[in-house]
């Protein structure tokens, strides 16, 4: 039996291991946080930690950055099976990014299907004889629409009932949402296009759902305070996201590749209706594609046929779509380049949204059979509340306390989609500088190739940088918005001179393709990052839904507007979106680069026992605060490492005691 004296000695040295628990040396040296390092040393300690390519060259000396270390790991794995690496990638980053992959996928179809709607069948899309042209016109936006609605419905499930039940509703609404976009029809061609924009409207709710549930699950992967959510959360966070440019990618390879194997020459004139192949493995593969296509989007298999387009129906998912529909045009087509006949644009578009499908009822078999653990740290929070349902005392002190941050992220979101979303919108202004306003489809879609590529880079190295300590989300978003801000001022401010010679389009079109790379890296990333890392666990979902919707908005209003105003009036419209993001980003933005989420949640207990300013831990150190909180609250004076060092200590002996007790308990309990 233990004495007395043994058991304080027990006590002792627990203690004295808890407390050191919370200086983890990947934040602080011995005692000092890093961040309050002198200037010379702090720069030394960053960038032996995370050391560039660059900085490794010159330190060849320092063997433990971080990225050293996971390269070593990798190549491991690598050695013991080459196929490993690929696999953890698949689980870690391709899976919770999947709803993604289908949000990119589906959302930016819409202008690829559109512009080829307008050639296949001019008098609905085009002329408007056939069909209302303002249900024509909501096919753009129905989809946003939907989105909105999907990010405050499922922000607010995700924290009622859980991060699993709302990927799950998400992923079965996007399924109907899928089917009934394959399916749409109609007793006329104005019918099809009101069902067309309904099913958008239906698959926005559930895609809409995504951006809360992707965001926060991705954020809340590791283990809160651990050293992987300490340094590489951001990461795990943007390569989620990234699924989005990798769809967009992989859909223009898979078009281009159709358009060698299916048309043999790449242009040439099109017949006015599906034909097949003269001869050889080409003709057959055409004929059974066709009698595919017949049975599957003309619903009878025999004649005769719809002249309607009416038949079945970020990242990864845009990717995907372009390659379908490319391929979908060649091979119900039987050429690359115009004109298209009615029934093989309708043999696309539903080719296209039916292939979707696919990999959405696989997400969802996903989510329903095999997601574990994605409620882990919610249900932690809300036991600590003492909240079975949702945590509304945690929503209304969000609003008290950190109205400010939810107003930046928001309004920043904002600025972002506005630009990003009317990028897209005037992309075939772009083009149709570049190649004439007579481009056809695939011309199109090769030159969105190109823009999809240098977006891909983007995204991918925010992905690389954005736990830099040095550079980080902040930073990253501000440069973001301030590069974009200037290049798109530049068109509006030299519209003529830039479209006027060929020296001055090939500035346009550098200019263009640079603004897409400084969208990626930067506010797309970090403002979908932000908002799933700076508010407490228990109301996360529901602020980044918030968030993702009010940006939502600021793609919308572009899509509605841009039908109204000429070429330069947008460059002169879609700029100030770019300053205003960079001074919102400066003022309302905190920058989390570094700080676990675990020592947030120790900030949000102090302020939910109403003793927030007896808090004097890191969560308030200058360099995680705003401006507005520095400036205008002063929240940074409460930051004093010595007081809350002290305070550790009897946080540290009140978990030793209580782990005490709880042990003295089992130990009765096995003795009786």
């Amino acid at each position: 039996m233990a004495t007395r004296g043994q058991i304080t000695e027990k006590a002792v040295l627990v203690h004295e291991d808890e407390y050191r628990k919370t200086f983890p040396i990947e934040s602080y040296v011995d005692e000092t946080y890093w961040a309050d390092l002198p200037i010379g040393q702090r720069i030394r300690w960053m960038l032996k930690q995370q050391a560039s390519r660059v900085v490794a060259f010159v330190q060849k000396a320092l063997n433990t950055s971080e990225e050293k270390a996971e390269l070593a790991a990798v190549w491991k794995i690598f050695k013991q099976d080459p196929l490993e690496p690929f696999v953890i990638y698949w689980k870690r980053y391709v899976i919770s990014g999947m709803g993604l992959f289908t949000e990119g996928y589906v959302l930016f179809s819409i202008t690829n299907i559109h512009t080829l709607f307008q050639q296949s069948y001019q008098p609905c899309w085009k002329t408007f004889t056939e069909c209302s042209e303002v249900w024509t016109q909501t096919t753009d936006y129905f989809q946003v629409v939907g989105i909105i609605l999907g990010q405050l419905l499922v922000g607010f499930l995700g924290d009622w009932l859980g991060r699993r039940w709302g990927m799950i509703q998400d992923a079965v609404i996007m399924l109907l949402g899928a089917i009934m976009l394959s399916v749409a029809t109609g007793t006329t061609i104005n019918g099809w296009v009101i069902m067309y924009a309904i099913s958008q409207l239906v698959y926005g709710v559930g895609v809409g759902g995504e951006y809360p549930m992707t965001g926060t699950s991705a954020a809340e992967k590791e283990t809160p305070g651990s050293r992987a959510d300490k340094l590489h959360r951001g990461r795990n966070v943007v390569l989620a996201f990234t699924m989005q440019g990798w769809g967009q990618l992989a859909n223009h390879g898979v078009l281009m590749v159709g358009l060698l194997a299916f048309n043999s020459k790449g242009s040439g004139p099109c017949s006015h209706e599906p034909t097949v192949r003269s001869r050889g493995w080409g003709q057959l593969a055409n004929l059974g594609v066709l009698m595919v296509g017949l049975l599957a989007f003309n619903t009878k298999g025999s004649g005769p046929c719809s002249h309607e387009p009416t038949v079945r129906s970020r990242g990864w998912g845009q990717l995907a779509n372009l390659g379908v529909l490319m391929v979908g045009l060649l091979a119900f087509n039987s050429k690359g380049s115009g004109p298209y006949s009615h029934g093989a644009a309708g043999a696309t578009y539903r080719f296209s949204f039916a292939f979707i499908a696919v990999f959405i009822a696989w997400l969802a078999y996903f989510r329903i059979w095999r997601l574990k653990g994605a409620d882990t740290h919610l249900n932690a929070s809300k036991a600590k509340n003492k909240a079975s349902g949702y945590d509304s005392g945690s929503f209304g002190m969000l609003l008290k306390h950190f109205w400010h941050r939810l107003l930046g992220t928001c309004l920043c979101w904002f600025c972002n989609d506005f630009m990003f979303y009317g990028n897209a919108t005037f992309r075939t202004v772009f083009i149709g500088i570049l190649v004439g306003p007579n481009a056809s489809v695939m011309t199109n879609w090769l030159w969105n190739l190109l823009n999809v590529g240098v977006s891909l880079f983007g995204y991918h190295f925010a992905a690389f940088s954005i736990d830099w300590k040095w550079y980080g989300r902040k930073r990253m978003q501000a440069i973001g918005f301030l590069a974009d801000f200037i290049l798109f001022l530049l068109p509006a401010a030299l519209w003529g001179t830039l479209t006027g010679s060929v020296t001055g389009t090939k500035v346009f079109q550098f200019i263009y393709f640079f603004s897409s790379f400084w969208n990626q890296f930067g506010p797309n990333c970090t403002t979908f990052l932000v908002a799933a890392e700076v508010y407490p666990t228990s109301v996360r979902s529901t602020a980044h839904g918030m968030s993702a919707a009010v940006g939502k908005c600021g793609a919308l209003v572009p899509t509605v507007l841009f039908n109204y105003i000429g070429n330069t009036t947008k460059f002169w419209v879609v700029c100030w979106a770019g300053l205003l993001g960079f001074f919102m980003t400066v003022m309302f933005i905190p920058d989390a680069t570094g700080l676990d989420l675990l020592e947030q949640e120790r900030r949000w207990d102090y302020m939910q026992q109403g003793r927030g300013k007896e808090y004097h831990g890191i969560a308030v150190h200058p360099r995680h605060l705003s401006l507005f909180e520095k400036g205008v609250l002063g929240i940074h004076h409460q930051y004093n490492p010595e007081l809350d060092a002290e305070a550790k200590k009897a946080e540290a002996s009140q978990k030793v005691s209580q782990r005490l007790q709880d042990e003295d308990v089992v130990k009765i309990a096995d003795d009786q």
